[in-house]
């Protein structure tokens, strides 16, 4: 930890190390680019899917790939945005109880929330991994492309996910620190 002179008459300010910014640097760039691309994919299941509703309503022949290409989508759309989720703190929200109990209560169970988050996407990554290997010869019919694209979502928005809880239960470890308010987060 790095701390700064001390002021007068009081403790050394602290100040978040080199390798903690940077990580966090990082952390908000990816989820951003996470969270772009996540809103491209909606826009992407929106369109192929108005296609495919007028290829099978008005055409009268249904498409047989953009629904297998509209489900490719969303799986990656909600992998990437879960990293986003996760950063916001929206994806396991106590907040009532949170706020019920006092501050440094509420503040031991967002950590314990963040640590059970981590615990779970380093199993949402290991799981991940061994499936993509295990799948990587199969072809997705309908698109007739390597069905490990779509499954290599799994440990790519976990990965994003882990960096995401990393850093946001790291600023609640940091001296002063308070709790998480849901109104106050913000990763734009």
């Amino acid at each position: 930890m790095a701390t700064s002179p001390p002021e007068a008459g009081g403790a050394p300010e602290w100040r978040r190390p080199g390798w903690l910014r940077a990580i966090r640097s990082v952390e908000a760039v990816s989820t951003r680019t996470a969270l772009v691309f996540a809103m491209l994919g909606v826009v992407l299941m929106a369109t192929f899917t108005c296609y495919q509703v007028f290829m099978r309503f008005f055409v009268g022949q249904p498409s047989t790939w953009s629904e297998v290409l509209v489900r490719s989508v969303m799986i990656w759309t909600v992998y990437l945005a879960a990293a986003a989720a996760f950063r916001e703190g929206a994806m396991i929200a106590a907040e009532v109880v949170v706020r019920a109990v006092p501050r440094p209560v509420g503040k031991a169970m967002q950590i314990f929330a963040g640590l059970l988050s981590f615990i779970f996407l380093v199993i949402l990554v290991w799981t991940g991994i061994d499936m993509v290997g295990r799948i990587q010869n199969q072809i997705l019919s309908g698109l007739e492309i390597p069905i490990f694209w779509i499954y290599v979502a799994l440990p790519i928005g976990g990965m994003l996910s882990m960096l995401a809880v990393f850093v946001r239960t790291s600023e609640l470890l940091e001296p002063g620190a308070g709790i998480h308010e849901a109104h106050l987060d913000n990763i734009a």
